[in-house]
């Protein structure tokens, strides 16, 4: 075989498609992008809309949900209309979610963002569909899996300019340090919708040939009289297949009954099964309410319907023959895997602000000192000019966590008597679940929830200075509510400089501290990163991300992928437990670590499932790409999580699903019967060298 066939972008006809992988790689840097601006919107809405971890985990609900929606029509639109008219298609609709952010500012309601979201994710569907098997089709088969991860290389690069954006828009302040980002919030999306009209138009017109690949296990051929096990590698390994498959209903049961949970609990039926979900058997320790009845409810049907499709399928996979894709254990588990890595790779990278503005250690003192002398050098500064410096990035701690709550008693008793103006006016800020806990606080079940959501409102009293002027609510300082408390010394000189000045987070907090010293006592000067400086970092991991895929992408010319994917793997479950551990600046480092080891599963995952199916492919590519929806799901476990605990121990929830990750990857050779992408194994256990028939251009080029 000659040098040129053996290019990674050179067909077997001697065609080379360089240009055609290049066009298509700049697909993936926009969905890189887009996925890079929804992983730092979580913390905006949890501030500007007020919602817990898990419910802003709603935004990665959202954009899964259209992968989810759109996978199927997507991949039957590939096979229909073939490579270029599905890229087309996907770009419209991602322009179109893009320009719908405009009216969604406007609205400003969090379900406006949501449709949007989705929307996007429904175009970007379509991209990734039908992009990610073209690339490991545009030369030798050998080389699949080194041209999918060099494709998504880019895609690191427009995750790594996302946050960016994200942080310059969405936590932007004015010269009062009050957030703009509830104005700004569509620049980037309309600038998004503006590119990819572009991107259409240069489709149109380009190159895009539809390529006929090898079809190793001739799912491809079908045959009323065939005999399915003339030959030995034509058999199916029904256990294992049925076991995948039954895993894979599993999973969809779970996701529709997510679905179905959000439809409910927007309607407000939780009131209406409470009695039901009362007589179905659960934990002594748990108690039912109008919150949680839909859920028991929901997990309880879907077990019984995961009980009854272990029986359905029985029958089902008797019957299966090797033309299905789901007879191929290699497929229906890179499903699975997927899932469980999109799953861990959305809470990682969702969280990552949370995390490193709450659970990062105490920045350096000489941070502090920098800070102090840059807000001096302020005071001789234009009063209106922007903060600048470090004292946007790198802010005093201000947080009101559970934790920070001490002799719980005796403040419930403070805001519920009402016994001081500020104790009133905290009282009348106080949301309907607070108030209902604080009702409840006499029972000892109710101490959590009391915590919970107390601090979550005085976190918020703390912070709404800074909130954007849509969501202007009472402010904490009032010289007359505060004229009985004995102020601190440090507090009163912050009340004396100008209000544009004041860090008003600190302000609010001390005041807090001086009003309840037995009860929110406030430690000054630990400092933390702002969410801006957090959004920066967020950045940094993604740097981290893209040298993986380019170290990935060399690696996987030389080691197997199955095995790169185990191993990478395995290391994040060892990351994943030291950031569990919360052993300081190693755990945050551990953080980085797993981004870049996490870089190169999702298209290798993909590689490994659609290796030798042929056309079937494009059908295959679409459950695949459906499996994405576990970025959807374990989001909100991981949240919960963290609301009931904290943000380092849900890291225990990616740490479960990097373990199955890696079992699949060691598994690969098992379920595919092949030592690597190189090639089947043959009857004696011996690799085959790949069948690499003429390449054939069924598509004709613009």
């Amino acid at each position: 075989m000659n040098g040129k066939k053996e290019s990674m972008f050179v067909m077997s006809d001697g065609r080379n498609v360089m240009f055609t992988f290049a066009l298509v790689s700049s697909l993936f840097l926009l969905w890189g992008f887009c996925n890079g601006m929804i992983d730092v919107m979580d913390k905006h809405f949890q501030e500007e809309l007020e919602l817990t971890l898990a419910q802003s985990a709603w935004v990665q609900f959202a954009h899964y949900l259209g992968y989810f929606l759109m996978a199927m029509p997507a991949g039957w639109l590939a096979v229909k209309l073939g490579y270029k008219g599905g890229i087309i298609a996907g770009l419209l609709m991602v322009a179109m979610g893009g320009f719908w952010f405009i009216e969604a500012t406007s609205i400003a309601e969090f379900w406006a963002f949501l449709l949007g979201v989705c929307v996007i994710a429904a175009g970007l569907t379509f991209l990734e569909t039908v992009a990610n098997p073209y690339t490991t089709v545009l030369g030798p088969p050998r080389y699949a899996a080194t041209r999918i991860n060099l494709a998504q290389s880019c895609n690191g690069i427009g995750w790594i300019l996302g946050p960016i954006a994200g942080g310059r828009f969405f936590y932007g302040t004015d010269a009062s340090g009050v957030s703009t980002g509830a104005e700004t919030l569509w620049i980037p999306y309309a600038g998004v919708g503006v590119v990819v009209l572009v991107l259409a138009i240069v489709f149109f017109f380009a190159p895009v040939p539809d390529i006929r690949t090898e079809d190793d296990y001739d799912t491809g051929k079908r045959g009323a009289t065939e005999d399915v096990s003339a030959t030995a590698d034509r058999k199916v390994a029904r256990m294992p297949a049925y076991l995948l498959l039954w895993f894979n209903t599993i999973v969809l049961v779970g996701v529709c009954g997510m679905i179905l949970w959000l439809i409910l609990d927007t309607l407000e039926l939780g009131d209406h099964v409470v009695g039901i979900a009362s007589r179905i058997p659960h934990p002594a320790g748990l108690s039912i309410t109008a919150d949680n009845s839909l859920l028991v409810v929901l997990t309880a049907v879907g077990i019984v319907v995961s009980l009854t499709l272990a029986l359905i399928l029985i029958p089902v996979v008797v019957r299966m023959s090797h033309h299905s894709i789901w007879s191929h254990p290699h497929f229906s588990g890179a499903t699975l895997a997927q899932f469980f890595y999109v799953a861990a790779q959305a809470g990682i990278f969702s969280f990552i602000i949370n995390y490193m503005v709450w659970e990062v250690p105490p920045l350096p003192a000489w941070l502090h000192q920098n800070t102090v002398a840059s807000a001096t050098e302020s005071k001789h500064e234009d009063a209106t000019a922007p903060r600048k410096g470090q004292d946007s990035l790198i802010e005093v701690r201000t947080r009101v966590d559970k934790a920070d709550i001490q002799d719980l008693p005796s403040l419930v008793d403070r805001l519920q008597q009402k016994s001081d103006p500020v104790s009133a006016f905290v009282s009348s800020q106080l949301s309907e679940d607070t108030i209902q806990a604080l009702a409840q606080h006499d029972t000892a079940a109710s101490d959590y929830a009391v915590r919970f959501n107390l601090a979550r409102d005085l976190d918020d009293i703390v912070a709404r200075d800074t909130r954007s002027a849509k969501k202007k609510k009472p402010t904490l300082y009032d010289p007359e509510r505060f004229a009985g408390v004995p102020l601190q010394a440090e507090t009163k000189e912050l009340l004396a400089q100008d209000p544009k000045g004041v860090d008003r987070c600190r302000l609010n907090r001390m005041l807090l501290a001086d009003t309840y010293p037995g009860n929110l006592p406030f430690q000054d000067g630990i400092l933390c990163f702002s969410n801006q400086a957090a959004s920066f970092l967020a950045t940094l991991g993604f740097i981290c991300f893209l040298t993986g895929r380019f170290i990935g992408a060399v690696l996987l010319r030389k080691v197997s992928a199955h095995r790169v994917v185990g191993l990478y793997a395995m290391l994040n479950v060892l990351f994943c437990l030291l950031i569990v551990l919360k052993l300081g600046w190693l755990s945050v480092v551990c953080v980085f670590l797993s981004y870049f080891f996490m870089s190169i599963m999702f298209p290798t995952i993909f590689a490994l499932g659609i290796f030798g199916l042929g056309e079937r492919a494009k059908g295959a590519s679409a459950f695949i790409v459906m499996a994405i929806m576990g970025g959807a799901m374990l989001p909100k476990v991981m949240g919960a999580v963290a609301d009931r605990y904290d943000m380092s121990r849900s890291f225990i929830v990616p740490l479960a699903c990097f373990v199955l990750i890696m079992l699949y990857g060691y598994g690969w050779p098992l379920l595919s019967k092949a030592n690597s992408l190189h090639g089947l194994k043959s009857p004696e256990g011996t690799s085959t060298a790949p069948r690499e028939e003429d390449s054939q251009l069924s598509g004709q080029q613009a």
